[in-house]
């Protein structure tokens, strides 16, 4: 069954919770903490025996297969965990996951990795568990998402955020779940009453915000153009090199002109390009905001600026990738920009 990270608890203090437990995603904080929770359940339960098999320095399928099917010297149950991290397992260990999640033991058995593609998700070994134990996926949280789970966190630790204290910190945490949670136990420190408002925020936390050159292209795409400006100042100050942003707005302009011009065959050409499902809604909106004749004059500044930012040509690379951001972002200095491009060629 698929669970999500705020449910495990609760699913945990079942009379008879799932022996099966697979944790995986991109999202750091919530993996670490649903792991923990898994681990303590264990420990409640009586077992106190533990295995851990982790593919940073590799994993003996054999030995787990081995494992498995033996009986603990020392304990009646054991917990027994597999770290994929971020590699999938061979053919070995497929088949081996395959045989835990079909096994009937005393045994708990606990797989993490990271974020897990569609492959895997589609794989016999991840339906196996998905069938006969938990699944938790752990995922970004976006918009509200993120500020329900800051508002809900902070009420774990006896704390009532007003919406306008939750506003700041979402904007100052920038979807980074620990750095929120490290602000959360900064506040509980620091502030006695219950009610905590946006000064006492203002006042207690530090800029943890987390500026992602990904994000910041998802931001300009999806016409947010003062988000756009905050993340990108947020880079320059963080001494981020401008090369990889720089890279990644050209191709992100070359697939939109790409797109622009297929016409009625976009989804062929989302399929040719491999562009994933989840990316193809925020690209469609920037081709209804962003005419192919604009995304043309946006492409070729994206070269230049490109040059400039190699050491091939001369000019201010921070100014001119801001430029170029804001306008793929549509904010209202795109007309302005556009006339000086006009004018320098």
């Amino acid at each position: 069954m698929l669970v999500k990270p705020d449910r495990l608890g609760g699913l945990l203090t079942r009379p008879s919770p799932p022996s099966l437990y697979l944790i995986h995603g991109d999202e750091p904080l919530q993996r670490i903490e649903s792991v923990d929770a898994v681990r303590a359940a264990a420990r409640a339960s009586g077992v106190d025996e533990r295995l851990v098999f982790d593919s940073a320095v590799g994993i003996d399928w054999a030995r787990v297969q081995a494992e498995a099917g033996s009986l603990s010297l020392f304990a009646s149950k054991r917990l027994i965990e597999i770290h994929l991290g971020g590699k999938k397992p061979d053919k070995l260990g497929v088949a081996t996951l395959k045989a835990l999640a079909a096994q009937q033991g005393d045994d708990l058995y606990l797989v993490t990795a990271e974020a897990l593609g569609r492959d895997e998700q589609n794989s016999d070994w991840y339906r196996a568990f998905d069938s006969r134990g938990a699944v938790v996926a752990c995922r970004p949280l976006e918009a509200a998402a993120f500020r329900d789970w800051l508002k809900a966190r902070a009420a774990t630790r006896e704390r009532d955020l007003s919406a306008e204290a939750v506003e700041v910190l979402a904007l100052r945490a920038e979807g980074n779940l620990l750095a929120a949670a490290q602000e959360i136990d900064k506040l509980v420190l620091l502030v006695e009453a219950r009610q905590i408002d946006a000064a006492q925020v203002l006042a207690a936390v530090a800029d943890s915000s987390r500026y992602d050159v990904f994000k910041l292209v998802d931001a300009a795409l999806a016409g947010d153009p003062v988000r756009t400006v905050r993340m990108i100042r947020g880079l320059r100050a963080e001494g981020v090199e401008p090369v990889m942003m720089s890279w990644l707005v050209n191709r992100e302009l070359r697939l939109l002109s790409k797109l622009a011009q297929a016409g009625r065959g976009i989804d062929a050409t989302f399929a040719a390009e491999r562009v994933w499902q989840s990316r193809q809604p925020l690209l469609r909106r920037a081709l209804q905001r962003l005419p192919a004749a604009q995304l043309a004059a946006l492409l070729r500044d994206s070269v230049r600026v490109d040059l400039m930012v190699k050491g091939a040509s001369q000019g201010q690379p921070w100014d001119e990738l801001e430029s170029l951001y804001i306008a793929l972002a549509g904010g209202p200095w795109f007309g302005e920009l556009a006339a000086r491009r006009a004018h320098e060629r």
